[in-house]
């Protein structure tokens, strides 16, 4: 008997290592590095490291049902939302027939299109507008309120279902997840509609009928002619101004078998052109614009939790030596990345120190003159070094700051203008043997300046001077 394997794509896996992430918030897991160094090759990068400590922690404290229950719990309500959506359907058309013989026709169309065509225009307005009240309505309230309302009340099980949720329906992947979910229950609302109303137009024979108080004949036939232009380019008999009028409520209402006829083209075609054909493409834009977000979904490496993480299952990305001339080149590792640029911090870079303290000593020798441009101290030190930049096109740019010190706006702005128009990004905090450890609330704070200057967190790397 064959073994099949389950293929977990890249967006399943990085919402699991995100609810892992929120059960450590409260509770304490443990996993060796051994262990997830186990079966990975020498240069994994980073995620794939998650990964492997999170199947790691699922596997070791039975985390399996809890990580899936909220996916199952969606799928049911779902599902039940969808059965819902059907039965109302089918009980807009027996509303809308107001005997066993007769239907009226725009009362019919207003029940199925109507509402249909306003939850259309506030959609639109909504996706225009990037407000998400018009987009998600019920559907986000209650993603929201599911987790504190399980069945099971465990911490646990509560923090995983907040980051499944906050993972599939959040930010701009929930928008476009809500709009999916939503086209297609207005969609099983229609297609439902309409095939009960083609059984009992097969099964029986009925009048069509139309009435009103308010507006005038020419109004209902003016309208009749407008809702028929594209049902006739497709080949559908509709109705004639002189049956439209024929049609009206009163006592010597008689059609024939014609009339019947084109009325239930008209009536069908109706809601095929103004109802289902826009909620299908109106669908098919959300699915795949949710595919798209489902691609790229990223995990905020930025976080103390993740730099915590990097540090114990890649310490060789996060630290490296500058050493004087009678040691040996030091090798400057950093995680790879799954991209086709070369993550890899090498001698071919450009080195720019930013106001060191006077522990740390700047050049190393053991770097070339031909990578040092210098150490921004002032204005003039900054225009230098930049009008350097400019002229050599360095592709890859190594920022130095003290670990010591705290980020600020003015340092931000600085790195900012230094790597302005380099490809490759490294922010390298140095550290002296006199500087006490850094400590984690300022090195989260420097992955935040990193982020804010476009570093990637794989280029955010902890060096000593011995």
């Amino acid at each position: 008997m064959q073994n099949l394997t389950v293929t977990v794509s890249n967006f399943d896996k990085r919402i699991q290592i995100e609810q892992i992430r929120c059960i450590e918030a409260e509770h304490t897991l443990t996993c060796d590095a051994a262990e997830v160094s186990d079966g990975l090759a020498v240069n994994a990068d980073f995620e794939d490291r998650l990964w492997q400590r999170a199947k790691c922690l699922v596997e070791r404290y039975d985390l399996a049902s809890v990580l899936g229950r909220a996916a199952r719990l969606s799928r049911y309500a779902k599902a039940t939302a969808l059965v819902v959506a059907a039965l109302l359907g089918v009980l807009g058309v027996m509303y809308a027939v107001t005997d066993n013989h007769t239907i009226n026709i725009y009362w019919l169309l207003l029940v199925l299109l109507g509402f249909n065509f306003i939850s259309m225009l506030l959609w639109l307005v909504g996706i225009s507008l990037n407000i998400e009240s018009l987009t998600a309505g019920v559907l986000a309230r209650l993603a929201s309120w599911l987790p504190g309302h399980l069945e099971d009340k465990s911490e646990t099980g509560t923090q995983a279902d907040r980051a499944w949720l906050a993972g599939n329906f959040g930010n701009t992947l929930g928008k476009w997840q809500f709009s999916t979910i939503t086209h297609q229950l207005w969609l099983v609302y229609l297609l439902f509609g309409v095939a009960y109303l083609v059984l009992l137009l097969t099964v029986r024979q009925y009048d069509f009928v139309w009435g009103t108080t308010l507006l005038s004949d020419a109004a209902f036939v003016r309208l009749t002619y407008l809702l028929s232009v594209p049902l006739e380019t497709i080949g559908l008999a509709t109705p004639s101004a002189d049956q439209v009028l024929a049609t009206r409520i009163g006592p010597e209402l008689i059609l024939t078998n014609e009339h019947r006829y084109r009325w239930a083209q008209f009536l069908l075609g109706a809601l095929l052109c103004f109802g289902i054909v826009p909620r299908l493409l109106l669908w098919g834009l959300s699915a795949i614009k949710r595919g798209y977000a489902c691609r790229h979904f990223a995990l905020d490496y930025y976080l103390p939790y993740y730099i915590n993480l990097r540090q114990q299952l890649m310490p060789l990305a996060g630290h490296g030596q500058i050493i004087d001339e009678d040691i040996p080149p030091p090798i400057i590792a950093a995680t790879p990345a799954k991209t086709p640029v070369s993550h890899t911090l090498t001698d071919a870079a450009c080195w720019i120190a930013v106001e060191l303290d006077e522990s740390l000593t700047w050049p190393p020798v053991s770097m070339t003159a031909g990578d040092d441009l210098g150490q921004v101290t002032d204005r003039e030190s900054l225009a230098r070094i930049l009008q350097t930049l400019r002229s050599n096109e360095c592709p890859s740019v190594a920022v130095v700051v003290s670990s010591a010190r705290a980020p600020d706006r003015g340092i931000q702005r600085t790195i900012a203008s230094l790597m302005a128009d380099c490809a490759q990004r490294w922010l390298v905090l140095m550290q002296s043997d006199d500087h006490a450890p850094i400590s984690e609330k300022r090195l989260a704070a420097w992955y935040r300046l990193a982020e804010a200057c476009k570093i990637p967190a794989d280029h955010v790397i902890r060096m000593s001077t011995v």
